[in-house]
């Protein structure tokens, strides 16, 4: 009997050791997918720190569909893997604790693509933003609410976690992880900009291993055997990192080459500061800080409060009951008040220097604001000063060559007519980069006949074509649309630009050919331009579509260009949501193509004015004179010759007042106005004829702006001003006839 109870004893006995020998088991969920962001965890288990602790540990991948915090909350898990925004989660009453903050720094970030010139918050307006919500975006709520930004301020995108919407550029920003993310997306060929919320002071935690009140109540050993054996495992990755990156490729097979994993250990490396605070640490006073940010956001100051002195959890930390340290306890008091005061002193003082800075960044916001309007009124007084006397040089070209019949000297004309239409093209050319960076370009989608689209484009080239005896082949598909709705200018634009450098980078005797598609499925409108011509190398590709800048500084000096010309064509086309694209070799060519969203419309014949009114040979009989009013003289010799021609009778103003003082005296068929006038310009002095007119209840003479300027909205502020219609300098004798007849 006596053997019996002691067979049966042992085996309690032993029954009882060898379940208190049993690991525990326990899961932990990421953050996201394997990875170095995670090589403390892996490690940890690889190496047997968990099984030495007594613990059999599982790690579970992110699953993006769901909510990681809400996984351990609801008991999916026992330890989960978080950011700062743990916080939110304890304000609103979830039992969430904090066991060891591991990346001291938040690894969010947003970035854009560089030719995309988005740099900071601050140009993020009407962009399209993706990032997910509800779970990594308070630091960006946070940097947005610094830069003033409201969520209707910008398109939020779906975040889709491929990362191919910001390669397409489909998206302008994107949420990424700093340790890997720009990593692959540079090597896939797209230069980024990084805009981190640490530059603005936005300063949280970044992976955080945290728990439940539920399990700390539960299993308060094994919380601190958790917390022990993963920064162990921390530790040992750091240390080895060349072991721990083949580790995780061997052994959890990551989409990630050897190199990626290596830049990721650097930069994770760098957000642990291992070398400047213990590993794990969490600072409680940080934490209030890191509340007030969330307090902007509009959570309760109390709640934030009350979650700040409750979520950091130390297993390390001994008991409120035990007496032995009360004594140490009050000494220590005693200095750790001194230490808190210098470290609120301290914080203070960082305070200040943070809001210096900011009102520095402000200052320096406003800087650049004001150097960007002064660089583009520059550029519009530059465009005005120069098209002026280009009016002119052009306009008496044109009267010239019409009386003479020498073949030489009307070849002579032209060489000087085509001189002055390529200096208009450069200037033009950086008027519209201007434009582009400034964020003034608009896009107007208007009804357009396909074919003549095109075939109005091949016709400019046809003396440069047959001077280098080229082959121009223009192929339509057969079921492209008679009519389309695009913005025909813009695409006219583009297209001009790609044939342009066609003919330029194709040697005598090579072929271009032009060809547009259009895919009804989805109302994609396809154009190419292929050639013969002397290529790109596959290096000097992406330098292309850069401002100013070429293939190399020889194609500068052999084939002349402001290197303006791909780069507006490329950001045209994303304007009007497609992308240009390219591919070529040296030697053998290059193919520029680009798709472009085109609803088809009904075709309607374009008003046309006869050939009679055209050739100038109509006599026009307008009831009453015109009055040109312009100051310069040149000019006013022009329209004189002009309006002579035609049989109209004109007088001449000098400026503004001189032509306000002869609209009082008569009343006019016309008057052309110049804008940019002495004493008063056009605009002041247009409306004041409005004004006179309407007070004496006169009808209302057609009054056309004549002008160089050429800024988005000029159009608009003329109509405003009380003016008719709009005359662009340099002006041919066609368009002053076609202003007469629409008025006249």
């Amino acid at each position: 009997m006596r053997n019996l109870f002691l067979f049966f004893f042992l085996l309690l006995t032993t029954t009882l050791y060898a379940q208190q020998r049993e690991p525990e088991k326990v899961s932990v969920i990421l953050k996201w997918f394997y990875q170095y962001q995670f090589a403390g965890i892996i490690m940890a288990k690889e190496k047997g720190f968990y099984e030495d602790a007594g613990l059999d540990v599982e790690i579970i991948e992110r699953d993006p569909s769901k909510n990681n915090i809400l996984q351990v909350i609801d008991g999916e898990a026992q330890y989960g893997i978080a950011d700062s925004s743990i916080l939110t989660y304890r304000a609103k009453g979830h039992p969430v604790r904090i066991v060891a903050s591991i990346f001291q720094h938040n690894a969010m970030v947003l970035i854009a693509r560089k030719d995309s010139d988005i740099v900071s918050p601050y140009e993020m307006r009407g962009k399209r933003i993706s990032y997910q919500e509800g779970i990594d975006d308070a630091i960006f709520s946070s940097m947005f609410d610094y830069a003033n930004l409201e969520k209707s301020d910008f398109i939020k995108v779906p975040m889709d976690f491929s990362y191919e919407s910001i390669i397409n550029g489909e998206v302008d920003v994107i949420a990424a992880y700093i340790t890997d993310q720009p990593y692959w997306i540079k090597k896939r060929g797209v230069e980024l900009n990084v805009i981190n919320p640490l530059s603005y002071g936005i300063d949280l935690y970044g992976d955080i291993l945290f728990t439940t009140e539920k399990e700390i109540a539960s299993h308060p050993k094994r919380v601190k055997k958790m917390k022990a054996a993963t920064l162990k495992g921390w530790e040992y990755a750091l240390a080895h990192k060349d072991e721990t990156i083949r580790t995780i490729i061997d052994k959890y097979k990551p989409a990630l080459t050897y190199d990626q994993l290596a830049y990721e250990a650097a930069t994770t490396e760098r957000l642990i500061a291992p070398k400047h605070v213990a590993l794990g640490y969490t600072s409680k006073d940080r934490f209030r800080v890191i509340a007030g940010l969330y307090h902007d956001l509009g959570l309760s100051q109390q709640a934030l409060d009350k979650a700040v002195e409750e979520i950091i959890y130390d297993p390390d930390a001994p008991g409120d009951t035990l007496q032995f340290y009360l004594t140490a306890f009050t000494i220590g008091g005693a200095v750790m008040f001194i230490f808190l005061l210098l470290l609120y002193l301290h914080n203070q003082q960082l305070q200040r220097q943070v809001k210096t800075r900011t009102k520095e960044l402000e200052k320096a916001t406003l800087r650049a604001e004001k150097a960007a309007a002064s660089k583009a009124q520059f550029l519009a007084n530059m465009s005005h000063e120069i098209r002026t006397p280009m009016n002119a040089i052009l306009g008496f070209i044109e009267q010239l060559a019409k009386g003479e019949n020498d073949p030489a000297r009307q070849k002579q004309f032209a060489i000087v007519k085509s001189s002055g239409r390529t200096l208009l093209g450069i200037i033009n050319d950086i008027l519209d980069f201007s434009k582009i960076e400034s964020g003034k370009m608009s896009i107007e989608c208007q009804p357009a006949l396909t074919r003549d689209l095109f075939e109005e484009i091949t016709a400019l080239f046809k003396e440069q074509i047959e001077e280098k005896e080229l082959l121009l082949e223009t192929l339509f598909a057969p079921k492209l649309p008679e009519c389309i709705t695009t913005d025909a200018i813009r695409v006219k634009q583009v297209v001009f630009n790609l044939l342009g450098n066609a003919v330029k980078f194709t040697p005598k005797g090579g072929r271009i050919i032009l060809e547009v598609r259009f895919r009804p499925d989805t109302n994609i409108l396809h154009c190419s331009v292929r050639d013969t011509g002397i290529g790109i190398h596959e290096t000097n590709i992406a330098k292309i579509f850069k401002a100013f800048e070429q293939e190399d500084h020889t194609t500068t000096r052999k084939f002349g260009g402001t290197g303006l010309g791909l780069a507006i064509s490329s950001k045209l086309i994303t304007l009007m949501g497609g992308t240009l694209e390219v591919e070529s070799n040296p030697g053998e060519g290059s193919h520029f193509y680009f798709d472009l969203p085109a609803e088809p419309c009904e075709a309607h014949a374009p008003e046309a004015l006869t050939q009679q009114a055209l050739s100038g040979d109509t006599a026009l009989a307008p009831q009453g004179d015109l009055l040109v009013v312009e100051d310069n003289k040149t000019n006013q010799m022009l329209l004189g010759i002009i309006l002579d021609e035609f049989g109209i009778a004109y007088d001449i103003a000098n400026d503004g007042l001189e032509a306000y003082s002869a609209a009082q005296r008569k009343h006019y068929a016309m008057i052309l106005m110049d804008e940019n006038m002495p004493n008063m310009n056009g605009i002041d002095a247009t409306k004041k004829i409005r004004a006179w007119e309407e007070e004496h209840h006169l009808s209302r003479v057609p009054i056309v702006a004549v002008t160089a300027n050429a800024l988005s909205g000029d159009r608009e502020r003329f109509i405003d001003a009380g003016m008719d219609d709009y005359l662009a300098k340099p002006f041919s004798e066609t368009e002053v006839m076609q202003l007469l007849q629409r008025h006249l």
